[in-house]
């Protein structure tokens, strides 16, 4: 599965904890998805071509966390237990289905043309890994000048029953079926810290390099929300030390806040990265 005569300029995650109040249910942060939804109208009016990725947080963490989706029906022993397994699933998509519509709702509003592409009608996948997807009709929605708005989703999987399909998985997804030039998530947070930010002496890494091995050379230190089931942190990092590694440097990563005055730039590509208040993760030279 690989459309690489398909270029993306921009892929971009919208973090969970960015676009809402991760631990107030279903609440989202409207001022931080306008000014999303706002930043990709600039890129669009500059003629990149874009594909959306969004993070859950309040919407679907707090029903996969309780019905215990991500770990699939094999836990479930009885009829009753996949019974309440089944509604979890149900109940986490409509969740997640309803936070896709706003965000969709407001790039529209903007005037991005804006697709839903919910992975979990259309996604075939296998211990929590894509193993098909409809590649082509993104790639199709593309070249036709929109914007596909994807999501962390509850799937049917081959092995598990079910999981929860992240956000940053389908993005490295994405990077591996097309040529993509440049991935960007907005946190809540400035970028990649050496430790929490919110512990006494964290510092922002502006720049981490990545060995054609995968290895880096700065250390992290990374904590991860009760309310995040799908690896937080640490597999955003993995997921942008995978994307530079597999695109073998073509295609750097960028974390930075969603309130920074530099998320434009940053998207845009324009002026020095040593100016900008990130973290970019890139091949070592």
């Amino acid at each position: 599965m690989n459309n690489t005569n398909t270029f993306i300029d921009l892929i971009i995650k919208f973090g969970g904890s960015a676009i809402t109040d991760k631990n107030t249910f279903e609440t989202i942060k409207k001022e931080e998805l306008l000014i999303a939804a706002n930043c990709i109208r600039s890129c669009r009016e500059a003629g990149l071509s874009c594909i959306v990725v969004h993070g859950a947080g309040s919407f679907g963490h707090h029903q996969a966390k309780r019905y215990q989706v991500n770990d699939g029906f094999v836990t479930a022993t009885t009829k009753d237990e996949l019974d309440f397994k089944r509604q979890g699933f149900c109940l986490t998509r409509q969740s997640v289905t309803k936070l896709n519509q706003l965000v969709v709702n407001c790039l529209i509003d903007v005037g991005v043309p804006a697709v839903a592409c919910s992975p979990g009608s259309s996604w075939e996948v296998d211990k929590k890994l894509p193993v098909r997807w409809p590649d082509e009709i993104i790639a199709g929605l593309v070249e036709k000048g929109f914007v596909p708005v994807l999501h962390g989703d509850c799937c049917v999987d081959k092995t598990l029953g079910c999981c929860i399909l992240s956000g940053d998985t389908i993005i490295k997804s994405l990077c591996n079926a097309f040529t993509t030039r440049r991935v960007v998530f907005l946190a809540d947070v400035a970028g990649i810290y050496n430790r929490p930010p919110d512990q006494p002496g964290a510092q922002l890494l502006k720049s981490i390099l990545v060995n054609s091995d995968g290895l880096i050379q700065e250390s992290v230190c990374t904590s991860q929300s009760c309310n995040d089931v799908t690896g937080g942190i640490q597999l955003k990092l993995k997921t942008a030390i995978d994307i530079v590694v597999q695109s073998k440097g073509r295609c750097p990563v960028f974390v930075t806040s969603i309130k920074s005055p530099d998320m434009n730039e940053v998207c845009l590509g324009k002026d020095s990265i040593n100016h900008w208040n990130a973290t970019s993760i890139t091949m070592h030279s």
